[in-house]
This record gives C-alpha cells, structure tokens and sequence, in this order.
C-alpha cells in the first residue's frame, strides 16, 4: 500500500478533506515548543550563576566566559549545517537527536566538578541547541496546513520569547534554592517530554536520493562563523587594531571568499548558493542581520543607561528591564493571525517602520522621562519586534522547497545570531566611546555622558532599521 506524502497530507488537510492529522499537529507542535523553551530558557539562565560557578569550580572569570562562549560558538558554527543535514538524512531523524543530545548534555553539565568538562558538555548543548533550532521551524512548516503557517509560527515566537525572558527568573530561583546545578539539571524532564512527543507525533518528509554529504564545506563554513564570533568578542577587550582581531576577521572574509568558491564547483554542495538569487530570501535574511543587530541593543545597553544614567536601583531595573520581553510574549500570538490576515510581507514591513519609530523616540530620552517614560518608548520597539518575528519566519519558509526547508530554517537561525553578536560587539564599543569610557563593562562616566552615548545608539538604530525597512519594501518583493 502506498504510504501518503506530507505534502498531499497538508493539501487534504487545506482543502478539509481530512482532519485526522490536526490532532497530531497539536501534539507535535507542543513538543517542538517544549524543546524551543528548554534551549532558549538554558541560552539566558547560565549568565545568572557565573559567580556562583566560578567560586564551585574553582576557576577564573576568563575560563568562566567560555561557559557563554563554546555554547555560542558551536551553535554558530553547525546550525547552518545541522539544517542542510536535515534536508538529506531526515529532519526528523536528527531533530530528535539533538533533544536527545541537549538533554543528555544538561545532565553532564549539572554533575561536573571541572571547568574543563563542563566548556566541553556546554558544547555538547551548543550541537544539540543547533539541530533542535535549525530544524524545529522547517518540520513545524511541513507539518502545518498553509492556512494556518502564520499562527503556528506565532506560538513558536511565543515560546521562543517565554524562554529568553523566563531565564533570569528562573535561574535565580533554581540557584539560591537548589545550586547553580540544578539549572541544567531543570532541563532533563523536559527533554524527555519534548523527546516522546517528537517520537510519537512529529514527522517530516525523507529523502529518498542519494546522500552526498559536503562535509569539506561543513569545515570550512564552520571555521569562518567561528573566526568571525570570536573576532566580534575580541574587538570589545582588545579593539579593532588587535594584530588577533584583524587575523581573525581577515581569515572570517577569506573563509566565506573560499567557501562561496567551492559551493559553485561541487555537484553536490552543502548550499546551494543560488537560492540566494531569489531576492525575498537573501533580503529577508539580510533584513534580519540588521532588525537584531539593533534589538540587542534593548538588551545590552538598558541596564548601563537605567542603573548609571537615570540613576534606579538594580530591583528596579530588573523589572523595567522585563517589560519589552513580557510584552513581546503577549502579543507574539496575535503577530501569527495578523500575518495570516493582512499577508507577512506588509506586516513585516511595518513592524520594522515600528522599530525604528521606537529607536527614534528612545533616542531622546533624558532621566527626567522617568520609568513611563522609557517604558513606552521600548514598548513600540518590542510591538515592532512581535510584529516582525513571525511574518519574518513565515514567508521564507512559505517559499522554501521541501529539501530546502531544514537549510532556510538554519539560515534564519543564523541571521538573528550574527545581528546579536555582531550588535553586541559594535554597538558595545559605540556606546563605550561616545560614553568616554576605556570599556562597556566598567561604565564610569557621568550621568550625563552615559545618557549622550545612549542616544547617539539608538537615532544609529534608528538608520539602520529604516535601511532594514528599505530593504523589504513590499514592492520590491518580486522572486526570481
């Protein structure tokens, strides 16, 4: 008997001739969320108990960056690759291995007694963060019935959101009840969770060609993203004219030269580079570099300005500081049925106009704008934020053929990744030198320089989101 495709599943499904895969979706898509709320909730809950870990495992604060920093470099370096890989062996198949991975890496990583083992457990979770990011998205999108890709994308940004925003929270509960342990140890009920529900009810499409792995180019496009992330944390503590610095985003540049070069003479190449002719794809990925190149901002720089600048207490502070995450979690739902009704690409657009509005207005404030004051400002960037992230992961992967899908999906993955690192590093060092200090993480500067270098940020962020907005104007989606 002939098995039925996913594909001719989703048009049934479309159509309303058959309903027998909505309850399975329902399943599948809770336990892809589960998994997206243990990766994203373990990326901000580690930041919490660096103190805590460095007195226990008795070592330095420059290895204990490294905790940060491995997990973030091969994250980097392999999502790329773990959604091509998912495209030829399965995304199925290795969606469950890195849940499987991540999970069993928490395990280790709450039971060391070594620095050493646990930087090489936190990579461990950076691989399994990978295929569970990469491919999380591209089996959701094959899995869900067209008219429904918007909303289903909007419960993931939710999610995604809730677990970012619930880290601080939770980690700081974990760690004074229980121990800097316990805040990966949290992680293994829920990766059992995640795992048996992805067991049971996810499915995704298999490919039955022959598998040619492009594993010369897996290397080479790992090197490059990990020379290009180490070079943007090195420009903050060693500046631009570092002899490494300048080495390592020399070699970052050759590396993509060389790694473009031999994608175009393999027959079967990891990327196919010309899926970046399409112009909706490689605009909305560029777009996306840029959109968090800036939001990142609204992360780093808040607590320098409010703590130092406008002069509030660190309790205050922390809860200032949640409101543009809880807000972004209570609309990220709506975000999904507004792009379904009103089409991604105009939604997108306009939530990118939203941000910079935000940007601009938050490059006027002044300590005498008060907590209302800054609250409403950062509330139309995260209205701008809610209302791109879902539209954003929509309508490239409405597009994206069904061996390309694990591949966009990491794509997506890495644009935000790269805009967040490489707007940590450079607004970072904007911010220090209109401030008049050496370094971000010593801020001693006056009030009133602080407020300065700020400002001059955010009417940056301002520009370089209206460039973002330029980018995806909605006439100039036309594909290829």
């Amino acid at each position: 008997m002939k098995t039925e495709t996913l594909e001719s599943l989703r048009i049934k499904n479309i159509a309303g001739t058959s309903t027998e895969a909505i309850p399975k979706l329902k399943f599948a898509i809770a336990g892809i969320c589960i998994g997206l709320f243990m990766m994203n909730l373990d990326t901000s809950i580690v930041s919490v108990g660096l103190p805590t870990m460095i007195k226990s495992l008795k070592t330095t604060f420059a290895s204990a960056q490294w905790f940060v920093l491995v997990y973030l470099l091969v994250l980097t370096a392999s999502i790329t690759a773990a959604g091509r890989l998912g495209d030829l062996v399965g995304k199925r198949k290795l969606y469950l291995a890195g849940i499987a991975i991540f999970t069993i890496a928490s395990l280790f990583c709450g039971e060391v007694d070594s620095a050493t083992l646990f930087i090489l457990f936190r990579g461990l979770q950076g691989l399994g963060a990978a295929l569970i990011l990469a491919l999380s998205m591209a089996i959701a999108t094959e899995m869900t019935p067209k008219t429904r890709l918007g909303r289903v994308m909007g419960v993931l940004s939710t999610i995604t959101a809730l677990g970012i925003a619930s880290g601080p929270t939770i980690g700081g509960l974990l760690l004074s009840a229980f121990g800097w342990q316990s805040m990966f140890l949290v992680n293994i009920p829920f990766g059992i969770i995640a795992f048996g529900l992805g067991y049971k009810y996810v499915s995704s499409s298999i490919n039955k060609k022959t598998i040619v792995i492009d594993w010369a180019g897996i290397i080479l496009l790992a090197i490059t993203l990990s020379a290009y992330c180490i070079a943007m944390t090195m420009i903050e503590k060693r500046g631009v004219n570092n002899f490494f610095t300048l080495t390592l985003l020399t070699v970052s540049v050759i590396g993509l030269f060389a790694f473009i070069q031999l994608e175009k003479r393999k027959k079967h190449p990891l990327i196919n580079i010309a899926i970046f002719k399409n112009k909706l794809i490689s605009k909305n990925l560029i777009t996306t570099v840029l959109v968090y190149t800036v939001i990142i901002t609204t992360v780093i720089l808040p607590p320098f300005y409010l703590s130092k600048g406008a002069n509030y207490s660190l309790v205050q502070v922390g809860l200032i500081m949640s409101f543009g995450p809880l807000l972004t979690v209570a609309l990220s739902i709506y975000a999904g049925k507004i792009a379904d009704k009103y089409g991604a690409k105009n939604v997108m657009f306009y939530a990118v106009i939203t941000i910079a509005i935000g940007c601009f207005c938050m490059s006027t404030i002044t300590p005498s704008a008060n907590i209302v004051g800054y609250l409403w400002r950062i509330g139309i960037i995260a209205l701008g934020l809610n209302f791109f992230k879902t539209p954003n992961n929509t309508v490239v992967m409405e597009i994206a053929q069904a061996d390309q899908r694990g591949l966009l999906s990491g794509f997506l993955s890495l644009s935000r990744i790269l805009g967040q690192i490489t707007g940590t590093t450079v607004m970072g060092v904007i911010f220090a030198v209109l401030s008049g200090v050496s370094n971000i993480s010593k801020i001693n500067s006056s009030p009133q320089s602080i407020t300065y270098g700020f400002d001059k940020v955010f009417l940056i962020n301002t520009f370089i989101a209206l460039l973002a907005a330029l980018l995806i104007y909605p006439k100039s989606f036309k594909q290829n």
